[in-house]
């Protein structure tokens, strides 16, 4: 059976540059959490804002995961660290947010 895709209200297709993404992120009780955004970013454009959650990923590329390329990968307490090695390793991707304001409501 097919994982229910999680709620997300900030969704970003961005492409790698020279400094990588312009977001960072750090693990925070099982979830993948913003901890900075660069000025100027995609991520900014795009209203991602410190502690919004990562839920999902997409290699636009479709290149990742390797037995499902291009398929979106949610992130979860047991694949955390594996989630953001698809996203050091992906050049475009669709970052897939939930966002501090929405979290309060779900």
């Amino acid at each position: 059976m097919a994982q229910e895709p999680p709620f997300a209200d900030v969704i970003i297709n961005v492409h790698k540059g020279q400094g990588g993404y312009g977001i960072y992120f750090t693990q925070r009780d099982g979830n993948i959490v913003v901890t900075k955004v660069d000025v100027g970013s995609e991520a900014q454009k795009a209203g991602v804002l410190m502690d919004d959650r990562l839920v999902a990923v997409q290699d636009n590329d479709r290149l990742l995961p390797v037995e499902d390329p291009g398929a979106p990968v949610f992130v979860s307490l047991d694949n955390y660290a594996v989630v953001l090695n698809f996203v050091r390793n992906m050049k475009h991707c669709r970052l897939s947010f939930l966002s501090k304001g929405m979290q309060q409501f779900l």
